[in-house]
């Protein structure tokens, strides 16, 4: 890449549009990754089995809806 990228209208909707979507689906796999250690965490601590209560689970934890 040269140096003039972001000065390009590509690294201009690179940096404006598609690194602000990384960053936003990065916080969204992060906060479904932590929902889904506490779950197991809750479950561990009540005895059941962590892996088939989180196979009843939705399969995402979705904090937009």
């Amino acid at each position: 890449m040269s140096d003039e990228f972001f000065r390009t209208r590509m690294g201009q909707r690179f940096y404006e549009a598609t690194m602000p979507k990384i960053a936003d689906q990065l916080e969204r796999l992060n906060a479904n990754l932590e929902a889904l250690a506490a779950e197991l965490r809750r479950q561990r601590l009540s005895g059941q089995d962590p892996v088939d209560a989180v196979a009843r689970r939705p399969a995402a934890v979705d904090r937009d809806e």
